[in-house]
């Protein structure tokens, strides 16, 4: 590795860690390993699905699809041998998929503001991979037609044309995966109700019985409406020692009522991202998700430098450098049966 500094990424490195001796053309590991940390804490996705740490870039997990049968001896008596019923297996895979940025900075910038300002890019960057991994998370579509989830290749509905760099293009999040399962309530372009969540429960099957493995995502504006309902045991009723997720906003039944953002508020009927500009006035509900947390899986690899690194490239003719953060993780679904969505939502005012 090339051991050439690089003009104005002295005082930069210097703000970050007290050094000027860096080596290399990478932020301090310590900078980097600091930000995925804070990431990943903050990260309600993470905190409540399971994680594993992938060696390889695809990785195929077994899943049990049939299980086998118990059966009663009263009728035999004399031969209580049960009948076989061995475990039908399947696989899901898991395949590593990369988030990129790349941030210019010009080295004047650098050379007489690098205190103030180079924490705040640190901060920036932070919450700019936070809110990608979520965003995948939720929104995530795969699917390269008119029919993505996202609109990103409607070209009739978006007029600019097919969004190829949108990392949401790159693994299927919970919204395709609830619609992958087919695992539907309808709430008729009416506000949520708590029917709504008891019949998304019912969806769930074996999987919506223990509440406290279940996750409710719901949109901003919807938050506000759940918080009329007698139902919500919201945060200040939870003990002293309680656990509380980014962005949860109490309990439901039991389950756990998590409240962001990317959920969009622009949706059609049937969940489907439209163009306001040129697609129907009536593209103004939201969905709800409703999951038990077993089922997702997120892979983060082995290597430190694949999980989380900031590169630095040099651009002297244009008297700037460039940060560029990348990440690698990959997602999926266990059960089809375990997830579910509530379509049509009004949004809450």
């Amino acid at each position: 590795m090339s051991k050439t500094k690089i003009p104005g990424v002295d005082n930069a490195k210097s703000s970050l860690d007290g050094s000027t001796n860096y080596g290399s053309q990478f932020l301090p590991t310590e900078v980097s390993r600091d930000i995925i940390r804070r990431v990943w804490e903050e990260s309600w996705v993470r905190k409540t699905v399971t994680n594993i740490v992938m060696k390889t870039q695809t990785l195929k997990i077994p899943k049990i699809s049939t299980g086998i049968t118990m059966q009663g001896t009263t009728d035999n008596a004399d031969d209580p041998e049960a009948d076989e019923s061995r475990h039908v297996t399947t696989e899901i895979e898991l395949e590593m998929k990369s988030i990129i940025g790349n941030a210019p900075i010009q080295k004047k910038l650098i050379a007489y503001a690098v205190e103030s300002m180079m924490p705040a890019l640190m901060d920036d960057i932070r919450m700019s991979v936070a809110d990608t991994e979520e965003d995948v998370f939720v929104n995530g579509d795969t699917t390269s037609g008119a029919s993505n989830i996202n609109g990103l290749y409607d070209v009739t509905n978006f007029p600019n044309g097919v969004i190829t760099r949108d990392p949401r293009l790159e693994l299927d999040g919970l919204r395709k995966m609830a619609i992958d399962a087919a695992n539907t309530v309808n709430a008729s372009g009416a506000s949520l109700t708590s029917s709504h969540i008891r019949s998304a429960f019912a969806q769930l099957g074996k999987y919506g019985k223990k509440k406290e493995e279940v996750t409710i995502v719901v949109s901003n504006s919807v938050e506000t409406i759940m918080y009329g309902w007698d139902e919500l045991k919201t945060l200040d009723k939870y003990g002293p020692k309680a656990t509380v997720f980014t962005g949860e906003i109490g309990k439901l039944y039991g389950a756990t009522v998590i409240s962001t953002s990317l959920l969009s508020d622009t949706l059609g009927a049937t969940g489907l991202e439209r163009n306001q500009s040129t697609g129907s006035s009536a593209d103004d509900k939201t969905v709800v998700l409703v999951f038990n947390n077993r089922s997702p899986i997120i892979g983060n690899p082995i290597k430190a430098d694949r999980k989380f690194k900031i590169e630095i490239d040099n651009e002297p003719k244009k008297d700037r450098i460039v940060l560029i953060p990348k990440e690698d993780f990959a997602f999926s679904n266990r059960y089809d049966e375990a997830i579910a969505q509530i379509i049509n939502v009004l949004p809450g005012t």
